[in-house]
């Protein structure tokens, strides 16, 4: 269960930085909540040192979240990101002592990330701790989506589309 709600928490953080990305701008603080069975509501905040849209980048910090908010025995309903204090992306500052070659690697990979999504669709390309939606389906409670049902001329079940991971440091 707990890594289930894990990966779905770093599943809504790569769907609202895609949108962030989409719209040009970077978060400085983050917020995720986790709600339980009861409606019962928790939520945690973290300032980032600098504003970042990358997921890879965001990782450790909501884990880090997530560990503080996760109350084992605990049925849980849904999970949440929220980003805020926005910025444009252009605008992002680097410390003296960041690893500009990272920085920009990370960037031109959410770049790639982006382009193969628009063609193939959202989360074609995922991080590695979020992929335990994907071997349980991406349809309501695991049932397969009729595209993991139907299969392209030409392909089987070893070669379909949407495969890729990303495969960071994000623990």
């Amino acid at each position: 269960m707990r890594r289930r709600l894990s990966a779905q928490l770093l599943r809504n953080l790569e769907s609202a930085c895609i949108k962030a990305r989409r719209y040009g701008l970077a978060p400085g603080k983050i917020i995720s909540f986790l709600r339980k069975q009861t409606f019962a509501t928790t939520g945690s905040e973290a300032k980032l040192s600098r504003p970042s849209c990358y997921p890879i980048e965001l990782g450790s910090l909501l884990r880090d979240l997530f560990d503080g908010l996760y109350e084992d025995g605990v049925p849980y309903r849904s999970t949440g990101v929220i980003l805020f204090d926005l910025a444009p992306d252009h605008l992002v500052q680097y410390s003296l002592f960041e690893d500009l070659l990272r920085a920009d690697k990370v960037r031109s990979l959410y770049e790639a990330a982006d382009t193969l999504g628009g063609k193939y669709g959202k989360h074609t390309l995922h991080l590695g701790a979020s992929h335990p939606l994907e071997v349980r389906g991406k349809g309501r409670r695991g049932v397969p989506t009729v595209r993991q049902q139907t299969r392209l001329r030409g392909e089987t079940a070893r070669r379909h589309l949407g495969m890729p991971l990303f495969h960071g440091d994000v623990r």
